[in-house]
């Protein structure tokens, strides 16, 4: 396993430093870093240097780009909206319509060979609505339905 070097009081010191131009150091880490400077001419030199860096970075004018850089627009949310809402529409028109004309056929009693004739037509058209429905919904994968959908349904003819 490799052993773990600590860092020399050289090395905190340097960083200590670059923190001290930050104002990020405590009171108590100025204070040991100033007695470190005092005794050290290496970091001392390194702490000069360092400041006159930063000094000249703050000062400098800010450069301007040179090339002109654009962010593409993004469309994608408004596009899946205005899809899902037209897909509700047809499912609502159809859903309508399947009622509408059902209750133009409605069952309102009579004759058995009526009555008959009167389910099957509306079995097909209840049928015919759920189809419409699953092609709706095939078209516009992200939708989810938010009814249930009768599959499997057997006609008496």
């Amino acid at each position: 396993m490799p052993k773990l070097i600590p860092p020399t009081e050289c090395d905190s010191a340097r960083a200590n430093v670059s923190c001290r131009l930050d104002g990020e150091l405590s009171e108590l880490e100025a204070r040991r870093l100033d007695d470190h400077l005092r005794d050290c001419a290496g970091c001392s030199a390194y702490a000069r240097e360092l400041q006159v860096l930063a000094c000249r970075l703050r000062t400098a004018p800010l450069e301007q780009p040179t090339i002109m850089v654009f962010a593409p627009a993004r469309h994608r949310p408004l596009i899946r909206l205005q899809t899902a809402m037209a897909a509700a529409v047809v499912v609502a028109l159809a859903a309508g319509s399947s009622f509408a004309v059902g209750g133009m056929i409605g069952i309102h009693g009579g004759s058995t060979a009526t009555t008959l004739s009167s389910t099957v037509a509306a079995d097909f058209l209840g049928v015919q609505a759920d189809s419409n429905q699953q092609h709706t919904l095939a078209m516009v994968p992200d939708l989810q339905p938010s009814f249930s959908l009768r599959v499997g349904r057997v006609i008496a003819v």
